[in-house]
């Protein structure tokens, strides 16, 4: 299973490359025709400068005479228009054909003249549109119908607008010969952007995997280079742009800053030099501003001037920072690299020594060193981004590892707090467990303790019921026997007084068993037991005005109920004397929660003028001590009977 899906690692890429390569169609071809012969022409040419573009085929034909050799031509206007003629003998031998090729040039049109007759007129060019070519015709080469044993004079005209010094590379070939040449570059870039293409694959299911950002950047890197060469190779134009050649050639260098631009975010990421390496970081950040900057400079240039040239001198000068900048940050990061990052760095290398490669192809070769530049090239990107590949998936190696071993160290942890978790659980449920029972305890004791006392307190309050029962009762029985009046009045004031304590403290048991003492009860039975000891013909009416939800509090009820007591008692025996209608009036307001107005009045005698109370009866003191008791106040006025006002806390 292993060696299965070893093509799908990184190292295994190259492998595809050469199967692809080797089952190509074009694989195995047959070699060139032996017969053919491959004729550079520059040699033969002799050739004219037309700075204004006037002359024609037709004009020139006849003027042999104002060409030179190619090799005496001053070196002229890199735009200009060039005319290039030669003389062309054919042998005794079947011809299938010859191809005319040349590379780079912008615009190429192509005359055969048999003597002064025009046989076949042909264009091509890098920038010209695809609708201009003859059948069988590409962009850098063309076919000529020639015949055995005749002479031809060819004319070509030349317009180079890339601001280059025209190259005059034209070969005549059979055409078995070109096509085979032909179909062998096609082979090998079909396998190197088919290694390019699996790469941007693997990359992309790699991110899309592990969403490890490193692979999006290099998904870019290689995305943006292999458009580059794509378009370097002519590819880009043929396939999305065949009739604005010019316009689709404006994107070029774009793709390759593209490309460059995913490389920086890669390293910067990769070896997360904004937080490790921040000096570093501190040069690096200008990169992507220079990427930017000389983009926008390549497009201006190139599409408003066409200036070609100019634009590459800028892009070359960019080079020397560019191996300052990647040098610089090598030297400062390697120590502190791991292997895994290592291998990046083993890339960069790597794309520093092509792009020197490059550069100097460039400078030495012009335009010529495209084509070998664009496939050395891609050797190149392939093994660097093999390189790139295989770091960031050693790193997620080593991060699988680390997660790995996180995660065992965390199961540790976790058993181990579960174990003292479990310990301490267990102990506070044995804590948990004995208080409870500890509560149990206490409180089984506590109800003890409340039924004792419930009994005492039941007890204690039938022995006062009897006690009082009792001297009510003895009082009771002596009244009948007492003769004198005055002891007669004393007897009856305790009698009342007894039965006001006797009813207090009847209410204080019910209060205990949950039961509230409402004011206009007490007051109501206290009155009734009252005036059946001193009214018994009961003349006198007794208004109440006692809202219903008016509750006193126990420890106010014996006070409250020995006034009232006092206070009927008075009004019973000292108010009333011939009175027609007697009346007793009580009304209770409740103020708020805290206190309580109770007003009583009686309609008797009142207290004589010039009289003080307390000279009057000797009840009033007694009243006026037990408010005092309770916190309360009182006031008396003794117009037009007794009133009396009581201000009482509830």
């Amino acid at each position: 299973m292993a060696r299965e899906i070893s093509f799908l690692r990184p190292s295994g890429l190259p492998i595809l490359a050469v199967i692809l390569f080797l089952f190509h169609p074009t694989y195995g071809s047959p070699p060139p025709d032996p017969v053919g012969q491959r004729l550079a022409l520059q040699p033969v040419f002799t050739a004219l400068e037309d700075k204004k573009g006037a002359a024609t085929a037709d004009d020139l034909i006849h003027r042999p005479g104002d060409f030179t050799p190619l090799a005496s031509l001053p070196k002229g206007d890199p735009v200009s228009y060039y005319w290039l003629r030669a003389t062309i003998h054919t042998g005794d031998r079947n011809d299938p054909g010859k191809i005319l090729s040349f590379s780079h040039l912008t615009f190429v049109d192509v005359y055969l003249y048999n003597d002064t007759s025009l046989i076949t007129h042909r264009a091509a060019g890098a920038f010209q549109p695809g609708s201009k070519f003859a059948d069988g015709d590409g962009r850098f080469f063309c076919s000529l119908p020639l015949e055995k044993n005749h002479a031809y004079t060819l004319l070509i005209r030349v317009h180079h607008t890339k601001y280059y010094q025209p190259q005059f590379d034209f070969v005549l070939q059979p055409a078995r010969q070109f096509f085979a040449s032909a179909h062998t570059k096609e082979s090998i870039d079909i396998a190197l952007f088919g290694a390019i293409c699996i790469l941007f694959i693997y990359a992309l299911l790699s991110w899309i995997v592990s969403r490890f950002r490193p692979y999006l950047w290099l998904l870019l890197s290689i995305g943006g280079i292999g458009c580059y060469a794509l378009s370097n190779n002519g590819y880009w134009i043929e396939w999305f742009a065949p009739e604005h050649p010019a316009s689709a050639w404006l994107l070029n260098p774009h793709f390759l800053y593209l490309g460059l631009l995913g490389l920086y975010l890669l390293v910067v990421d990769f070896w997360q030099l904004r937080t490790d390496f921040p000096k570093v970081y501190a040069w690096m950040r200008w990169v992507p501003i220079l990427l930017v900057l000389r983009s926008l400079s390549a497009f201006s240039i190139d599409y408003f001037t066409g200036n070609y040239f100019v634009s590459g001198l800028i892009d070359r000068a960019t080079h020397p920072f560019m191996l300052l900048v990647v040098g610089y940050t090598l030297y400062i990061c390697w120590p502190r690299l791991n292997p895994a990052r290592r291998y990046l760095a083993y890339g960069l290398v790597l794309l520093c020594v092509s792009g020197l490669y490059l550069t100097i192809a460039i400078l030495v070769s012009k335009e010529q060193s495209l084509n070998t530049v664009s496939t050395v090239g891609n050797f190149f990107n392939i093994a660097i981004f093999l390189i790139f590949a295989t770091g960031l998936k050693e790193e997620m190696r080593r991060h699988e590892l680390a997660k790995q071993a996180a995660l065992e160290e965390l199961n540790r942890l976790q058993q181990y707090q579960n174990t003292i978790l479990e310990r301490r659980v267990e102990e506070r449920t044995e804590a948990l467990r004995v208080s409870n029972k500890r509560l149990q305890n206490q409180k089984y004791q506590l109800a003890e303790r409340n039924t004792k006392i419930e009994t005492l307190i039941n007890e204690l309050h039938h022995r006062v019921k009897n006690n009082l029962q009792l001297l009510y009762s003895l009082l009771s029985l002596q009244l009948p026997i007492v003769k004198d009046g005055v002891s007669r009045d004393i007897l009856k004031g305790n009698i009342g007084k007894i039965r006001a304590m006797m009813l207090v403290n009847e209410k204080l048991f019910n209060f205990e068993k949950g039961r509230n003492i409402g004011l206009c009860e007490f007051i109501t039975e206290l009155a009734v037991h009252l005036q059946k000891i001193y009214d018994i013909r009961e003349r006198t009416r007794i208004l109440q005005d006692i809202p219903a939800g008016i509750s006193l509090s126990d420890k106010h009820t014996l006070s409250f109920g020995l006034i009232l007591s006092e206070l009927f008692t008075n009004t019973f025996k000292h108010a009333f004397r011939d009175h027609p209608d007697p009346c007793i009036s009580v009304r209770a307001i409740q103020v708020n929660e805290h206190r309580l107005e109770f007003y009583y009045s009686d309609n008797g005698i009142g207290i004589p003028a010039g009289d003080s109370t307390e000279k009057f009866t000797m009840g009033i003191p007694l009243i006026k001590d037990l408010t005092r008791q309770m916190n309360g106040q009182m006031s008396i006025s003794g117009e037009k009977g007794l009133h009396y006002s009581f201000t009482i806390p509830v």
